[in-house]
């Protein structure tokens, strides 16, 4: 079992209600892929059960393997998370789960996220400008339901990837759905590969869009589990294949090809 007891290094609100946490993690985390995730558990007064977290980032500092975790605060559950400082201990299982198929050499791909969504994406684009990609190739859609939803412009800008940003309520960048300037944009960038997280009504549109395009287009589900392994069968989503009726988001996911599932 990939189950360790990991030190808090930075526990820090980055806008409302939204964590940027930093933990001092075991080195088999600098072989973390973009997508896969963490359950975690607060072990002094924490809750009974663990919660999964996307993998932000793994950073080394100082010869430290640091897992970096974008997390929003929703309820009493989360809410441990949010008033943990550095230097509390948390159970870390992980990591778990699929990963997103990186682009090839050459490829342009739309990367996209809705609201906490956002947080697979930087370990992502950071694998891509790694594997020798040219930001400028490349679209990150950032959208939110106001303008503290939207997380992250930041750290994809230094990167060097564009950025376009909508909002629900029109607070900041564009006014409306991300969906918007992604469908506005598919023709003129032409992407092969198309990458999303958020809401399910987000993706359920994201989803219908690339429905008929040539491009790969991976969704990676946002979902309640339990345990993280296939053992609780909490976490299942309907497939599209009659032959195998149901899968698992955590064993089987949490990101899946488009066509593959019923969202």
């Amino acid at each position: 079992m990939k189950l360790s007891s990991c030190t808090i290094l930075w526990n820090r609100e980055v806008s409302h209600g939204y964590y940027h946490m930093g933990l001092d993690a075991p080195d088999r985390y600098t072989r973390a892929l973009p997508g896969q995730f963490v359950m975690l558990k607060a072990e002094k007064g924490g809750t009974l059960l663990r919660r999964p977290f996307s993998i932000h980032d793994v950073t080394t500092n100082d010869g430290k393997t640091i897992v970096e975790l974008l997390y929003k605060v929703v309820g009493p559950n989360t809410r441990v998370y949010g008033e943990m400082t550095a230097g509390d201990s948390l159970s870390l299982l992980g990591p778990l789960g699929n990963s997103f198929t990186e682009p090839a050499p050459g490829e342009s791909t739309f990367l996209a996220g809705g609201g906490i969504g956002i947080a697979p994406m930087l370990l992502l684009a950071k694998r891509m400008v790694s594997a020798g990609a040219n930001p400028s190739n490349h679209t990150v859609f950032i959208g939110g339901r106001t303008r503290e939803d939207a997380l992250s412009e930041a750290a994809f800008s230094a990167l060097g990837f564009p950025v376009v940003v909508t909002t629900d309520d029109g607070s900041y960048g564009e006014k409306g759905r991300i969906t918007e300037p992604m469908a506005r944009l598919l023709e003129e960038k032409n992407p092969a590969k198309v990458y999303a997280c958020g809401p399910h009504p987000m993706l359920v549109g994201i989803a219908g869009m690339m429905h008929g395009h040539p491009a790969l287009c991976e969704l990676s589900l946002e979902t309640v589990m339990a345990c993280g392994m296939g053992a609780c069968m909490g976490c299942v989503v309907e497939s599209s294949s009659s032959d195998a009726p149901y899968k698992h988001v955590c064993i089987d996911g949490p990101v899946f090809d488009a066509r593959s599932i019923r969202v």
